[in-house]
């Protein structure tokens, strides 16, 4: 029989975390309700649950902890602060996959793993919270690979050809960052798609073509489509 790619699709699809399985902000405000309940635990009635929420919502990205405290009239300092960033990553998500990527994994049989940044304790738990770990064959959070490795360096990219042992168009990376996602897979030979959801983190635009992936999709309901590829010029 012909493989996967000799027959006009990609063989193995590597898929990013956040913002592509589920929705990164989700994470986000699960860790907001533990780091309040943790400081109202400490200061009583001074936290309003839903400050730091509310401050990511009005478009606040950086030191959202310094202003809930500031707001809160508690005193902040780089060791509290660091404390509050270490129990909002580690502690225990409420998060559940988008409803098109459950459906999406239960209709596609084809080898599947995960390439994803960020702290790799952090992200195995939020896989573990999603419930979809056994679902993949291979997991690579790139905070386990040496310091300087994480997208867009290729080294995870890499990681996945010598587990799945094809050739760089039988995989197709799906993720939502241009800014960083699509370089490596790109000059590998990897097909690439962009899913842009509408609870996304990230700007979606690409800052160079060179960052852009091949197609755009909102769900990956849309996915099934665009993978069956007839020309390995574009997709068809």
């Amino acid at each position: 029989m012909p493989s996967s790619s000799e027959a006009g699709q990609p063989g193995v699809l590597v898929f990013d975390l956040d913002d592509t399985l589920y929705c990164e902000r989700d994470f986000a405000f699960s860790g907001f309700a533990a780091v309040e309940a943790h400081l109202a635990r400490l200061h009583g009635n001074a936290v309003v649950p839903g400050t730091c929420r509310a401050l990511f919502e009005s478009g606040t990205r950086r030191a959202i902890f310094d202003s809930a405290l500031e707001r809160f009239g508690i005193a902040s300092g780089p060791d509290r602060i660091a404390k509050l960033v270490t129990l909002y990553r580690h502690h225990r998500p409420q998060i559940a996959p988008c409803p098109d990527t459950s459906r999406f994994l239960e209709r596609d049989p084809r080898p599947r793993a995960i390439i994803t940044d960020g702290p790799a304790a952090m992200q195995r738990s939020k896989i573990a919270a999603l419930g979809i770990g056994p679902l993949f064959g291979l997991i690579i959070p790139t905070g386990d690979l040496p310091p300087g490795m994480g997208k867009p360096h290729p080294r995870a990219f890499e990681q996945v050809m010598e587990w799945s042992g094809k050739p760089g168009p039988d995989h197709v990376y799906i993720a939502d960052n241009p800014a960083k996602d699509f370089i490596a897979p790109k000059r590998l030979g990897w097909r690439t798609v962009q899913i842009d959801r509408a609870c996304r983190v990230h700007a979606p635009e690409p800052p160079s073509p060179d960052h852009a992936a091949e197609i755009r999709i909102a769900s990956l309901d849309e996915l099934a489509d665009p993978l069956r590829l007839k020309d390995p010029a574009g997709f068809a």
